[in-house]
């Protein structure tokens, strides 16, 4: 599993099986952001909401799915869902990479017009919505700490189905008592 420069290397593997033990365990060492996951105001923001502390509903509802370049900017509808989630078609790669380089990013510009736009959760198929090698951390700043939640790492194949939609959107991250994050479920579903 790829996983970003500097946080845990993912570790899966089966730890007790039905041949010599009767039954199934696997045992993983992962970090909060590894894979799909989602990103609390804590991740950031001092004082911030964490995993434990985000409001399922907030996680589930229509979403507006658009490309996006972040160096062409951000082209919205004129009206958008409270979720938002950005096609760059980064992940499409998924399985060439070991750790995540060069990756698609939502510009600060862009997270403002997200936040002013009325975004309540914004999704992005890429491992940050950070730039690479930032070292403000505009982006995460104006949407965590605006309490908007940061869903990174999306399927870009999932993502190219339904872009230029509006669809129901559920995410539902793994309930991390005091976490600034955890990895997620995220799935569409037809109205």
């Amino acid at each position: 599993m790829p996983y970003f420069k500097g946080d845990p290397i993912p570790d899966i593997r089966q730890f007790k099986n039905i041949q010599k033990d009767g039954y199934n365990i696997i045992e993983m060492k992962i970090g909060t952001h590894t894979g799909t996951h989602i990103d609390a105001p804590s991740h950031f923001i001092e004082g911030g909401k964490t995993v434990d502390q985000l409001d399922l509903s907030d996680l589930m509802g229509k979403a507006t799915v658009v490309r996006y370049d972040p160096n062409t900017g951000l082209r919205l509808p004129k009206e958008i869902s409270k979720i938002v989630f950005l096609y760059t078609g980064y992940n499409s790669s998924w399985n060439n990479f070991k750790t995540f380089e060069d990756f698609s990013y939502i510009n600060p510009e862009d997270a403002t017009v997200l936040r002013d736009g009325g975004a309540k959760v914004v999704g992005i198929d890429s491992p940050s919505a950070e730039m690479p090698n930032s070292k403000n951390f505009d982006t995460h700043h104006i949407l965590l700490g605006s309490s908007i939640p940061i869903v990174e790492n999306l399927k870009s194949e999932a993502l190219s189905m339904i872009v230029n939609r509006s669809i129901n959107i559920h995410i539902i991250p793994i309930l991390v008592k005091g976490g600034d994050g955890a990895p997620a479920r995220v799935f569409a579903m037809e109205s």
